[in-house]
């Protein structure tokens, strides 16, 4: 007979088929372990529900505080305040500000929490009032932040006379942020303060406290930015003060030193230097006129003949008579010229006399001269006066230019402190108006109020979670004991892993009576699953025959290791087909533990060790089982020689000699991991049966016994699967015998 599979073949891909074959043995899984799961969920949620129940509660207090800018002071301040932009990363920042250590120690200080076991476990000798007591009181949570203080200090009342253990501040500061918590709401300008403590109404009093100490803090900061900022520009103004009268003052000094009189000064100058000017044209015209009658004069007194018409000439009366009494002369000489001769008196008197009137005459020219001279000379003299004058006027207005440059350098540097000094006066100005700046840049917008329901432990989610946490627990305990199953339990994992098949499954007999023979169950439940498997297994055997006309008469049934219900299904299979109408023949071949007679519940007088010993024949050792028909070899323990008895001809010879008288031989042989009696018997026989125990037998167990058929090369070989729990194995969902068994057993009677 060839084996059912092939264990060198590579290995297929998965189908889908299989998958879904996967998760339906999965649930299965589920289903025929709910009872471990459900343990689990029940213990675990018990543990995690007394836990819950018995931990100290903490309760967690929220509240809300919105980080805003109302005020914009203006370019100046603006550029002055740093702080007043607000944006995601400032939020952040001040989540670290609400859990910085500075804040943490005003709040300790004001609520007076050192004293509080709760932050410092090392108090002794301390009695505590009720806290929702105190804050009952008028105000209470209600009230303002220093009212809640001084309530919250009320919270601790001490012994006097015993001795406080204060733990270290850094500690108590530690323990205190450990239960504070600030962060940011996404998506808005907004801080969620939260503050965990064992007792509710306290963590609602603390939460509100930060965020007090927090507004507080920032409304201190605006103050001293304000007072820091004034005083700075206090500083800057007296200097800028001190910097401008000297601005000035260096103004003023300079034009008392230049004798600069602002607008006068410069108009007097020009106005003297415009007069000068025009003095000088009128001093130079009269110089050149006086020069140019001086030089008409000369011209004259070379060019007698031109006198008259020059303007001194015109001008002079001396002259013009002395011009009428020379033309007179020359009148009289021409008259008696024409009388007298050249030599007459008369024409040398009245030459004589005009000689004398043009000497007068030249003389009174020389005379004009003179005065002309002297005229031209002062004319000389005025012009270099007024040219002089001049030439100090333009000094003087050069000096007095190169002294309002300086003079504008220095007014300009006075106006430039000037407006430094207005545009910090106005600052100053702005800056003092500390009822804007002293608002601080966040609002309260919730105070936290007492939670009615501790944060911690949160007893639904807890519950939930440990609930969820144990079925998934449940479920991998499950398959990991699924994993540690290592028994086999359907016909087709034992055929796939062993290569041989599987001729039969025999449930598990119920309500056997101890004081009856296991034999007996299966004479007395005739109509039960187990008789039905039985028949079944016969069956099987005969249709597997080597040949169609001959049918399996010589069947070795044996199992790896003791206990697995290979003499039980010898008993059962021997009267089953024994009342079938078949002449059977049942023989004990284990030697060494022989249990066929327990199993039918006698004592023999003879076994088949007489038989093979040749102490007794064959016909004296062989029972008749009268309640099937069948006939029994018995047997007894044999200490040392049980496999020389089992290998000698007798036996050999009685198996050939049964062949022929029987219908059925079963020789129930020994485990053959222990022994090889059965290996010998095999080899004699023309079926196997290799009982495995269901849910029982180690899978490594049962391949080691089929290995030891294998190593010979036997092939007759199948294997039964005994002691099956229907109930159980129906759970499992397999589509072997067993299964319809459960589904049909209202068909059968137990």
């Amino acid at each position: 007979m060839q084996k059912t599979s092939d264990k060198s073949a590579p290995p297929q891909e998965t189908d889908p088929i299989d998958l879904e074959i996967d998760l339906r043995n999965f649930l299965l899984m589920l289903w025929r372990r709910k009872l471990l799961i459900l343990s689990v969920m029940m213990i675990v949620v018990a543990l995690v529900f007394f836990f819950v129940n018995t931990v100290q509660p903490r309760y967690t207090a929220k509240s809300l505080v919105l980080i805003e800018s109302r005020y914009d002071p203006g370019p100046e301040l603006r550029a002055l305040i740093s702080n007043m932009r607000v944006d995601t990363t400032l939020v952040i920042s001040e989540a670290e500000v609400l859990k910085s250590r500075g804040l943490a120690a005003k709040v300790i200080e004001r609520l007076d929490l050192m004293n509080d076991p709760e932050f410092n476990p090392k108090l002794k000798s301390v009695t505590r009032k009720s806290i929702s007591d105190i804050l009952n009181q008028p105000g209470g949570m209600s009230a303002s932040s220093g009212t809640r203080a001084t309530n919250f200090k009320t919270l601790s009342v001490y012994d006097t006379q015993n001795a406080v253990i204060r733990d270290d501040t850094g500690l108590v500061i530690d323990r205190f942020l450990k239960h504070l918590t600030a962060r940011p709401i996404p998506g808005s300008f907004v801080l969620q303060v939260e503050f965990t403590s064992n007792d509710a109404a306290k963590s609602a009093l603390i939460a509100n406290a930060v965020v007090d100490i927090y507004i507080e803090q920032r409304l201190e900061k605006k103050f001293q930015a304000t007072q820091k900022l004034s005083g700075w520009l206090d500083e800057r103004l007296e200097d800028l003060r001190e910097q401008l009268r000297e601005s000035e003052a260096a103004v003023e000094n300079f034009r008392s030193d230049n004798n600069l009189v602002s607008g006068a000064r410069t108009e007097v100058t020009v106005q003297q230097l415009s007069e000068l000017n025009s003095q000088l044209v009128i001093a130079q015209s009269k110089k050149a006129e006086a020069q140019a009658r001086l030089d008409q004069v000369r011209d004259w007194i070379e060019n007698p003949g031109s006198i008259a018409s020059t303007s001194e000439a015109s001008n002079s009366r001396i002259i013009q008579n002395l011009k009428i009494k020379e033309a007179d002369i020359l009148n009289q000489i021409a008259e008696m010229s024409a009388r007298y001769g050249d030599k007459h008196p008369t024409m040398i008197n009245a030459r004589s006399e005009l000689k004398d009137t043009r000497k007068k005459i030249s003389q009174e020219l020389e005379n004009v001269v003179e005065k002309l001279k002297g005229e031209l000379k002062v004319a000389n003299a005025r012009v270099g006066e007024l040219e002089k004058s001049i030439n100090n006027v333009e000094q003087t207005r050069l000096t007095e230019n190169q002294a309002n440059i300086e003079l504008r350098e220095l007014r300009r540097e006075s106006e430039s402190n000037q407006i430094i000094f207005d545009t910090f006066l106005k600052t100053y100005k702005k800056a003092d108006e500390r009822e804007k700046l002293e608002e601080p840049d966040a609002r309260v917008i919730s105070y936290a109020t007492t939670p009615r329901h501790a944060s911690y432990p949160n007893k639904p989610l807890f519950l939930s979670l440990s609930a969820i946490a144990s079925f998934f627990l449940g479920i991998a305990l499950a398959m990991l004991l699924e994993k540690l199953d290592n028994a086999y339990r359907t016909s087709s994992q034992i055929e796939k892993e062993t290569g041989y098949p599987c001729f039969g499954v025999i449930p598990r007999a119920k309500k056997l009576r101890r004081k009856h023979p296991v034999a007996d169950f299966i004479l007395s439940k005739p109509s039960s699953n187990v008789a039905e498997a039985v028949r079944t297994l016969r069956m099987t055997l005969n249709l597997r025959s080597k040949a169609p006309d001959q049918k399996t008469k010589i069947v070795t049934i044996t199992s790896s290791l003791p206990d697995e219900g290979k003499t039980t299904l010898s008993s059962w299979l021997g009267r089953t087909s024994a009342r079938s109408g078949e002449k059977v023949l049942i023989i004990d071949c284990d030697l060494r533990r022989p249990r066929l007679h327990e199993a039918f519940g006698k004592k023999p007088d003879g076994t088949i060790v007489e038989f093979l010993t040749g102490k007794s024949p064959l016909e004296q050792v062989v029972y008749k089982d009268k309640a099937s028909g069948a006939d029994v070899l018995f047997a007894r323990a044999v200490p040392s020689n049980a496999l020389d008895l089992i290998s000698k001809e007798r036996m050999k010879n009685l198996i050939i000699a049964s062949r022929e008288r029987y219908d059925l031989v079963i020789l129930d042989t020994p485990a053959s991991l222990a022994v090889s009696d059965a290996r010998l018997l095999a080899s004699l026989s023309d079926q196997t049966l290799f009982a495995v125990s269901w849910d029982r037998t180690p899978r490594e167990v049962v391949n080691a016994g089929v290995k030891q058929f294998a190593d010979f090369g036997y092939e007759r070989l199948s294997l039964v699967l005994t002691n099956v729990d229907i109930k159980r194995h129906s759970k499992y969902g397999y589509g072997d015998a067993v299964y319809y068994y459960s589904r049909y057993k209202k068909h059968y009677t137990d």
